[in-house]
């Protein structure tokens, strides 16, 4: 209950500053979005339109009331409700997403397990290599070089567009790193502190194998650092999509967001920013649940 209601607090907060996104910027907020050759005329109806020549108060108010009521205002270049068009973003997003984090999971938790293991060793230095390399690509650069390799030399894969499996592997392959590179770290570092802990030497003391001391002792003892950067890293994934949707020209939400940040469309971006962050806050507070059920220990604090 205390989580969930700190979750209502950041949601609020989050609410004001979408909110005033388009007042902080300095000029009229409807000249910006029509452009300086727009007639004064076209300007005041769309000042009208969205309720800009009424008092901030009375603005903010009719914002949430539309919030609660799924409406998220109407797309100034489309001239179709936001909601539609976050509707038909969302799914290719989710599925880039879910592609990127399930690549960092199978491929960074296993190879941070091993390395925490063996610490020290060559496996521990070739972990910490593939970390430091992962974190450090940028997935827009990644990604031209994946097309230039996979798509316009071997012809293996195409540039970009959706329709079949074959066109996420390169832009899961171009957002992945980031996260694999975080979850390969925190899992080395959790699993080689939980390997010194008393109950492991104990396990080992009773002669049980090593590969059931590290899966069902020591992995289990070190997820909860695993389950937090995953979710953490959900945030990272969506600020990377926004330029690996673009380079793949994947119709998502990242893509959605600098098309309407490029034409100016205002009640779009604030949308997008608006999900992202609620989608943070839900997937935080589910985190915080989740270590109940993974360690009884926190029910007891």
């Amino acid at each position: 209950m205390r989580r969930g209601f700190h979750a209502l607090i950041i949601l609020w907060l989050v609410t004001v500053f979408v909110f005033l996104m388009i007042h902080i910027i300095p000029g009229d907020p409807a000249r910006l979005m029509l452009g300086d050759r727009a007639r004064e005329q076209d300007v005041e109806d769309l000042r009208a339109e969205l309720g800009l020549d009424r008092p901030l108060p009375e603005q903010y108010g009719n914002f949430v009331a539309g919030l609660f009521q799924g409406d998220l205002g109407e797309s100034i270049r489309a001239r179709r409700p936001v909601v539609e068009l976050v509707g038909q973003a969302l799914p290719p997003t989710l599925l880039l997403i879910g592609a990127s984090l399930s690549i960092a999971f199978l491929v960074g938790v296993p190879l941070g397990v091993w390395a925490g293991v063996n610490r020290g060793g060559w496996a521990d230095r070739v972990a910490l290599g593939i970390s430091l390399a992962g974190q450090s690509i940028a997935p827009f650069w990644l990604g031209l070089i994946l097309i230039a390799v996979f798509a316009a030399r071997l012809g293996w894969l195409p540039t970009s567009g959706t329709g079949t499996p074959r066109h996420i592997v390169l832009p899961a392959l171009a957002l992945a790193p980031t996260a694999l590179g975080m979850v390969l770290r925190v899992s080395r570092v959790s699993v080689m502190e939980v390997m010194t802990e008393d109950y492991i030497r104990t396990a080992e003391a009773k002669g049980l194998g090593r590969m059931t001391v590290v899966g069902k002792h020591a992995f289990k003892n070190a997820s909860i650092a695993i389950i937090t950067v995953m979710g953490l890293q959900i945030g990272a994934l969506l600020g990377g999509a926004i330029v690996t949707e673009t380079v793949f020209a994947w119709p998502g939400i990242g893509r959605l967001a600098v098309d309407s940040l490029i034409s100016r469309d205002w009640p779009v971006v604030r949308s997008v920013v608006l999900l992202s962050a609620i989608a943070l806050v839900v997937m935080n507070l589910v985190i915080d649940v989740a270590y109940a059920a993974i360690d009884k220990r926190v029910q007891f604090e």
